[in-house]
């Protein structure tokens, strides 16, 4: 148990010297921040998965099938929105980054500003 609580914590606040350097613990910030936003997009507008892209492919499936309270146009914008992300990220990351962890920071706090704006709105 004693084991199972030290990784833990460095996997949480990792030594600086970690090969990894801060990528553990942000992509653990992203995973909260990714089930979070898919449980709001879900329930506040219109059963729609905005951060995982399976479960509209499905409800898209569904509402051309004709299923009862689910809108194909719905899951047509978030697949549409989620592909333009998916460029967006695809370019940043072809960019030659001195270490990953930092590249993954900068997703993070583009995402963070994103996601803080869609709020706003």
């Amino acid at each position: 148990m004693r084991a199972l609580l030290a990784d833990a914590l460095r996997t949480l606040a990792p030594p600086r010297t970690d090969r990894h350097g801060p990528l553990p613990p942000l992509m653990l910030l992203l995973t909260v921040t990714t089930g979070v936003v898919d449980a709001v997009s879900y329930l506040a507008l219109g059963h729609v998965f905005v951060a995982n892209m399976t479960g509209n492919v499905v409800f898209l499936g569904f509402a051309l099938a004709g299923a009862p309270g689910l809108s194909a146009t719905a899951s047509l914008v978030s697949l549409a929105a989620f592909l333009a992300g998916a460029l967006a990220g695809g370019r940043l990351a072809a960019r030659p980054a001195a270490h990953r962890g930092r590249l993954l920071a900068l997703a993070t706090g583009v995402q963070s500003v994103l996601t803080a704006a869609a709020a706003v709105t």
